[in-house]
Order: structure tokens, then sequence, then C-alpha cells
């Protein structure tokens, strides 16, 4: 809060570094069982979610994360009929994979219950009612313990999950160790994705997620898009035995969104998917150079 009385959200990318958005209003403040959630009104962006005080979306620009995340996954799989969501307790994540008309089941599972019940209530405009689609199976549990128990596989798992933060559990969540149990629940044909934090705050955890899952897959790939409200690139990595996003060309994405997609993409396509897949070559030399793996006895984590 300054002198004037304007309120800002300050969110640290790293020691060295923040930044700031000012808040117009506070719209519902709530600390749950696991975390603290929140739903403001930014000057520049509108309606947005943040978790612990870290910007989560916002209204503005939560379309070229969740579409990034699901669509080159999805349309890379030749018959996507059971999906699993880890994480993405918004809903916006379960609206796109839903609008692939493929998908028969889609299972969201989310450790806490008031963040679903408090989207469904104040982020309508991120689920869009996907919450009561008749494909949808919300199931409330840790997701690693979800991992451990459940005796069905699936043809995508979308990894949609709070970032590798020291001093909670997630970071177990970007290891071989959960990788490779993954993989287990994985059918013939199926491939996951994790989002994979900012390539440009955390580079290192960017390219150690990469490698991690270089080491637990044969078929492994990143994209990068630019958010407008995070202040800067996210990453995204893609993992199979069996299908890759990457070789898809622009018109094969344009024929499969016109075949498959249910409703609209407001940023994703082929042009785009060309785009997103196209890595710098600052970037691409770091994931290429990089050797590190995360375990459970040796994770990363991002700086802040």
């Amino acid at each position: 809060m300054s002198s004037f009385g304007w309120s800002w959200q300050l969110e640290w990318q790293s020691p060295c570094e923040f930044h700031a958005h000012l808040i117009n209003r506070v719209i519902v403040d709530l600390k749950t069982e696991f975390q603290r959630i929140m739903v403001v009104e930014f000057a520049t962006y509108g309606k947005a979610l943040i978790i612990d005080g870290k910007i989560q979306s916002s209204v503005a620009d939560e379309f070229i994360y969740h579409e990034t995340l699901v669509h080159p996954l999805l349309l890379s799989i030749e018959n996507p009929k059971n999906v699993l969501i880890l994480g993405g307790g918004e809903g916006a994540t379960l609206r796109e994979v839903l609008k692939n008309n493929l998908v028969e089941k889609a299972t969201m599972v989310d450790i806490d219950k008031a963040v679903i019940d408090f989207a469904k209530q104040y982020l309508t405009e991120w689920h869009q009612g996907s919450f009561d689609n008749k494909r949808a199976n919300i199931v409330i549990s840790d997701a690693k313990k979800f991992i451990d128990n459940t005796t069905e596989s699936y043809d995508a798992i979308v990894l949609d999950l709070t970032d590798p933060i020291k001093g909670n559990t997630s970071y177990k969540l970007y290891t071989k160790e959960f990788y490779e149990e993954i993989k287990h629940h994985l059918n013939k044909g199926g491939a996951i994705v994790t989002q994979a934090t900012s390539p440009s705050f955390s580079l290192d955890v960017f390219s150690t997620i990469m490698n991690t899952l270089r080491n637990t897959f044969k078929l492994v790939s990143a994209s990068i898009v630019y958010v407008p409200s995070f202040d800067g690139l996210w990453g995204f990595v893609y993992a199979s035995d069996y299908v890759n996003p990457i070789v898809l060309t622009r018109d094969q994405i344009d024929k499969k969104i016109k075949e498959r997609i249910v409703g609209e993409l407001r940023f994703y396509d082929g042009e785009t998917h060309n785009t997103i897949f196209n890595i710098p070559k600052h970037i691409r030399k770091v994931i290429q150079q990089e050797t590190r793996i995360s375990t459970e006895n040796n994770p990363i984590y991002v700086p802040a």
C-alpha cells in the first residue's frame, strides 16, 4: 500500500527483482487449509487469480497459457479419449480439454476443494461451466497420492501445477521419480505436458524440468509464450514415447482444430504453433547443455 492509498500486487521473481501491478479492488481474499487465494481487479489486466502471492492467471490473457498447455498435447495424440488433469483448480484447463470432441472423460485432481468452490463462484470467466460438464470428473486429492493409488491409465496427462517452491511439496511433482510414476499410467500412444515455469526468470528450472523429462521419455519438446500479466515468457514441456507435437505442421494443426475443437481458440492455431516451438538460440543453448535432473533427493526450486 503506497502513501497515496493505492494497492499493489508485488511479486518477487528472484531475490533481485519483482514485478508490480496496480490493484483497483480486492474482490475476495480467503485463507484455506492449504493456501491463500485472492481474486482482485488489476488496473491493466482486469480480474485475476492470486495464490500465495503469485499471479496464476488474469481474465485478459489466461487463454494464452491454457491453450498452449492443452492443445499441442491433445492434437498430437491420435485419440485422447481419457484425460487426466493434475491441478488446474480454476477450471480453465478443464475448459480447454473439453473443447476437444474426442475427449470422453476428463478427470481433474486438485488438493483444495475450497479453491474449486471459490472458482465456481468467482471465476466463471475461466471455467465457463466446465465443472458441470457430464464428461468432467472432479476429484479432491493430493496429486501424488492420487497417482500412487489409481489403477486407471490415460491417453493424456496434463500437469497444471503450482511452481516447485522450497518449503512446500510441489517440488516433488517435478522430479524424475514422479514422472516415472505417471508414465506408468499412460496408454500406448499417450503423452504428458507440464507447465515448466518461466524461461525469463528461472531458466535453469525450465531447462532442468526439460532435461528431467528427457531422462524419462524418448520424445520431449518445449514451447514458450509471452504472458503479459506474468511480465515474461512462460514455458511448457511435452513428453511421450510415441508422439511429439513439434513435428506437426501448420496445415496439420489447422486441420485438426477444424475437425476436433468445439468452440473458439483465441490464441492457438497452426501459425502460432510454429511460433511457440521456435525457441530462441540463447534458450536452446541452455537447454542443450543442461545436465541436471530434478530428483526427490536433489530437487530444483524456483528462485522466489
